[in-house]
């Protein structure tokens, strides 16, 4: 189990940011802090403290919950494959794509290629065609689905599961979650995000 940020700790990070920030108006109010701590609680907090030091040395306006969450993302996972370099890739096991093992090239491609390319046999068709005529119809092509695929799976890892939108599968893709646990894994999540906030400003006060 992840261990999540706890109220007190939550503040000191704040106290830091708001610190670095004195001329912005920039979490003027109890609403406010609680509104970011509903908001970025499910982050551990070796994370969004090492997010929100990185955020003040490298920024000159204070950030937003999305810059928070968006960077604990990214300093806690490595970067991830961009549309070129998964083309290169997917270049490199076609000219293999009749050989004896091609079944094993195919299943090592990553996900996000194989549901592009839409399976073994359409891979051995690209494989039988000309490079020149794959780089001028098919690459555009791959690379701008290849980047959507990966920008749309990062924001649905961004987003907490209490607000996050029903999005479409990959077939073939497993669902992760790398900032937030899954329900189940010992770390509750919000049903309603805003109904959670409201709450905890009738109560007065953020159990932590």
């Amino acid at each position: 189990m992840r261990n999540r940020v706890s109220f007190d700790d939550f503040k000191v990070i704040m106290k830091g940011l708001t610190t670095a920030y004195p001329q912005q108006n920039f979490l003027k109010d109890e609403y406010a802090l609680n509104l970011w701590y509903t908001a970025l609680q499910d982050i551990p907090y070796p994370t969004l403290n090492k997010a929100a030091t990185n955020y003040i040395m490298t920024h000159k306006y204070p950030p937003t919950i999305a810059d928070m969450r968006e960077l604990s993302y990214r300093l806690s996972n490595a970067a991830p494959m961009l549309g070129p370099a998964a083309w290169n890739q997917l270049i490199r096991a076609l000219r293999q794509a009749y050989a004896p093992d091609s079944e094993r090239i195919w299943e090592q491609l990553p996900d996000i290629t194989k549901q592009i390319v839409g399976g073994y046999s359409a891979f051995r068709q690209w494989g039988n065609t000309s490079l020149e005529s794959l780089e001028s119809v098919q690459r555009p092509m791959f690379i701008k689905r290849f980047d959507e695929y990966q920008r749309r799976e990062m924001i649905d890892k961004i987003t907490p599961i209490s607000v996050r939108p029903p999005q479409p599968a990959i077939p073939g893709t497993p669902q992760r979650d790398l900032i937030e646990e899954k329900r189940g894994d010992g770390v509750e999540a919000p049903d309603d995000l805003m109904k959670k906030l409201r709450e905890r400003l009738n109560n007065g006060k953020i159990n932590s």
